[in-house]
């Protein structure tokens, strides 16, 4: 079987889904849910949005 990955959407990093559940942070933003690799990429990202 061959492993399905979830990309970060701040650093790009891509993360087994089948690893863990716990191995990605996700988080709404504005009604959307994103994935992350850890939550300092979640606030990153969330920053970098703010600002545009």
């Amino acid at each position: 079987m061959k492993a399905k990955f979830i990309q970060c959407e701040s650093c790009k990093k891509e993360t087994a889904i089948e690893s863990c559940e716990f191995a990605t942070h996700r988080t709404v933003i504005e009604g959307k849910e994103y994935v992350f690799c850890c939550e300092t990429c979640a606030q990153n990202y969330q920053t970098k949005r703010k600002s545009h």
